[in-house]
Order: structure tokens, then C-alpha cells, then sequence
């Protein structure tokens, strides 16, 4: 008889790669073959590599096994195949063959694992729920990729009805005391190396904005030249400004006086009371410099979304240890994209923040490193070979983010110039 655990994960690897061949199939095959800008890989390239990565943990490093189809694994290795030689790729038929082939043989291995044994990559499922959490990670950024396609190219899924506006909520700056908190995560579920050891971390008091910047904030930044302003923006953000030519958010479009935005299936007015999102780093620095503000540290992102003043003790999500659902926040594709920020007040952080889970990832200033004993495991290429100076930490989740990686010690990461992500912006100040 089968491990109870290796039935549940069973379930939820079929569940994850369903919802990953739905994403495909919102777009034709002709298109998914093309770049979708930027200088990225082919949109179907992650189909294959979501298998070549499954394969090589679980068959080849777990079991002992040989590649399933070594060609496969060149081309589907973002480390051996560059981005500009990612061309003249198989079928997606071939490619879902190859993913076929792959899983069959990885569950019947489930079948008969000991998930008690001395081996770290199998106790208690570690290697396979890595792996399903590699697969959810992609599955947004298909949507980052997918985002980038013009709407008339991809088909309307259905999606929950849009929220009604929040009017009453204070655009106030909660303030959060000073005091020690534990930071990072236990050690009692899956979690990835960067997010540990967990340790004592002591903070002077601060101020961070109780709601996420929205659209309509940000477009007072655009409209009163912060984009031209020089003394908003650091040396290297002036750089990037100047060499991209930024002058707005990525999909916004001037419209005489107003704007428009490009969401995932249309384009229209822009949503005012909607977090920003497609800003880079820089660009949120600058605003929160425009704003006498500053970004909130990583430190302080975790304090404010995850610590329980009353009991001092630290929740999973911001609202608790209750796992994500559709009246928490906005996350799983539920709304196919942004909320109007403060839209799910039961989901409200302990220090009274909303929107501290999903709806937009959220910049923080902190440069993503190891913490204190950090040991990289199983590999170097997660995390460790990212620990340079460049990139930096966003925290919270964003509306395309499945529940597992939205706990509130989960660390994002991407370059300072990077625009495409579903990040956002929330500021900080000392108290």
C-alpha cells in the first residue's frame, strides 16, 4: 500500500500540471514558439524544462537513473543553453510526451519511497515538493511572459467577479513597535534554503503604509515629472531611466490627459484605486523618495506582515496559519489579475497592513543574501549563486502566486532593473 504522503503528493503534481497545460493552452502553438520581448526564452521553452528539471531531481539525482533524453536536457538547461541559442525547439506534442514519459516513471517510484529514511532529498517528501514548488514558480512567470503577448493573441479564461472598491480605508502609515521577532522560517514544512536558519532579529520602531501604492498615486508621481526629476532617483536608477527610456510603468500608455494599461486579456482605462505594478527597483525607490519615504527592509517587511504583538509568536500568512482562500486575498489566478488595494480587510496583517499576501509582489531595499549560517541546499543555483549585491528581495505574493509560496518568510528575488514581474510598491519611514 502506498505512503499516504506519496499519495498526496501524487494529487498535487497532477493538479500543478494541469493547471500548467492550461496556461498553454490560452495561447496558439505559432506564438508560443516566439520571444515575447525583452530578449526571453520562447514562452513553450518552460514546458520542456519544467519536466528536464523534475527528471533530473527526482529520476536521475534521487534514483540513480540516466537522462530520459539527453538532448532534452541540454536545451532545457537554462545553464547550458543560453537564451539566444533557445531556438528551433520541439512540438509541444513532443514536449508533452516527453513530460508523460517522466511522470510515469517518477510515480512509480512514489509508489514505493520511504519517506522516514536518512536520505535529506527524501525525508518527508523534501525533493518532491521542491519540485512542485519549482513548477508553481513557473507557472507565474508564464504569466509574466504571457502578459507581455498582445491580448488579442490569448483566450479569456474564466475568472471570479471583480471586487467592489474599498472607499473608507485610511491611506494612513501604520506604525509598528520596536522589538525582537523571530525571522525566517521553521523547520516543520517545505522551505527553501534562503529562508533559513530562523533567527532573532531586533528592530527600532518604524512606520509602513497600512495599503499598497496605488495607480492613481503613482500617476501624481509620473504627472509631476518624477521621471524627469533627477533627485528622486539613485545614480544606478538614473542609469537604467535614462538608458530604457522609462518614462511610465511598463504597459502604461498616455491617452492626452489620462491613462491606459495593458492588462492580460485587454487594454483599458487605467484601474485608479489598483496597485502599480511593472516598476522595476529603481523606479519604486524614486518614488518612494518623491514621497519622503523609503522602501521597507526585508526586515521590517517580515516584522509587519508576520508577528502577532499580543502573543508574540509569528503566522504563516499575514492573517495566520489559515491557508489562503478567495475571502484572504488575491492569489491562484483567481481574478486573472490586481485588486483594488484593501479589498480583503480579513487578510489584514496583525500590524493592521492589507494586501501583505498576493495581489502584487512588493520591493523591498534589502540586497537578497544568506542569512547568518546559511547553507545552501540541495543546490547552489537556487540561491547562492544570486547573492550579488544586484538583485534584491520582494516580499508577499502576487495575484498569479499559488497558496504554498505565499508564506510570509518566502523571498523573492529579482534584478533592480526588472519590470516584468507583478511586483508593487509599499513605503516605510522611521517612526
Amino acid at each position: 500500500m502506498a505512503d499516504i504522503r506519496a499519495e498526496e503528493i501524487k494529487s498535487l503534481m497532477k493538479d500543478a500540471r494541469a493547471e500548467t497545460l492550461r496556461l498553454f493552452d490560452l495561447v496558439r502553438e505559432i506564438d508560443l514558439r516566439e520571444s515575447p520581448g525583452f530578449g526571453f526564452r520562447p514562452v513553450i521553452w518552460h514546458l520542456a524544462h519544467i519536466g528536464v528539471f523534475e527528471g533530473y531531481w527526482i529520476l536521475q539525482k534521487l534514483f540513480g537513473e540516466n537522462p530520459l533524453d539527453e538532448r532534452y536536457d541540454r536545451i532545457f538547461d537554462p545553464i547550458n543553453t543560453p537564451r539566444e541559442d533557445s531556438k528551433n525547439l520541439p512540438s509541444r506534442r513532443e514536449m508533452e510526451n516527453y513530460l508523460t514519459r517522466v511522470r510515469e516513471k517518477i510515480f512509480r517510484y512514489l509508489d514505493e519511497s520511504d519517506f522516514g529514511g536518512e536520505n535529506p532529498l527524501m525525508r518527508d517528501g523534501f525533493i518532491f515538493r521542491m519540485v512542485l514548488e519549482h513548477e508553481y514558480q513557473h507557472q507565474e512567470t508564464l504569466a509574466y511572459l504571457l502578459h507581455m503577448l498582445s491580448p488579442e493573441k490569448k483566450i479569456r479564461p474564466q475568472a471570479r467577479s471583480p471586487l467592489n472598491i474599498l472607499s473608507t480605508l485610511a491611506r494612513d502609515m501604520v506604525i509598528v513597535p520596536a522589538g525582537q521577532f523571530e525571522m525566517g522560517a521553521r523547520e516543520d514544512s517545505f522551505v527553501y534554503d534562503n529562508e533559513q536558519p530562523r533567527h532573532a532579529v531586533e528592530l527600532p520602531a518604524f512606520k509602513i503604509d497600512r495599503l499598497l501604492t496605488t495607480n492613481e498615486e503613482y500617476a501624481r508621481f509620473v504627472d509631476e515629472g518624477g521621471y524627469e526629476r533627477r533627485e528622486f532617483w539613485s545614480d544606478e536608477g538614473w542609469q537604467w531611466r535614462v538608458k530604457e527610456n522609462w518614462t511610465c510603468p511598463l504597459y502604461w500608455k498616455r491617452y492626452g490627459k489620462s491613462w491606459r494599461a495593458q492588462t492580460m486579456f485587454d487594454e483599458g482605462e487605467l484601474d485608479s484605486q489598483h496597485p502599480v505594478t511593472g516598476v522595476s527597483f529603481h523606479e519604486s525607490e524614486a518614488y518612494a523618495h518623491f514621497m519622503n519615504k523609503r522602501l521597507p527592509t526585508e526586515e521590517e517587511w517580515e516584522r509587519a506582515a508576520s508577528w502577532d504583538f499580543r502573543s508574540e509568536t509569528k503566522h504563516r500568512f499575514a492573517w495566520g496559519d489559515t491557508e489562503p482562500n478567495s475571502l484572504l486575498c488575491n492569489f491562484n489566478f483567481n481574478f486573472w489579475g490586481t485588486t483594488p488595494v484593501g479589498s480583503f480587510p480579513a487578510g489584514a496583517s496583525a500590524a493592521g497592513c492589507l494586501d501583505m499576501t498576493g495581489n502584487v509582489w512588493e520591493w523591498t531595499s534589502t540586497p537578497f543574501a544568506g542569512y547568518k549560517g546559511f547553507k545552501a541546499f540541495p543546490y547552489p543555483e537556487y540561491s547562492e549563486v544570486w547573492f550579488d549585491g544586484d538583485h534584491r528581495v520582494l516580499r508577499g505574493g502576487s495575484w498569479a502566486t499559488r497558496a504554498p509560496l505565499l508564506r510570509t518568510t518566502f523571498r523573492n528575488f529579482f534584478r533592480r532593473q526588472f519590470r516584468i514581474a507583478f511586483a508593487g510598491i509599499r513605503c516605510a519611514s522611521d517612526a
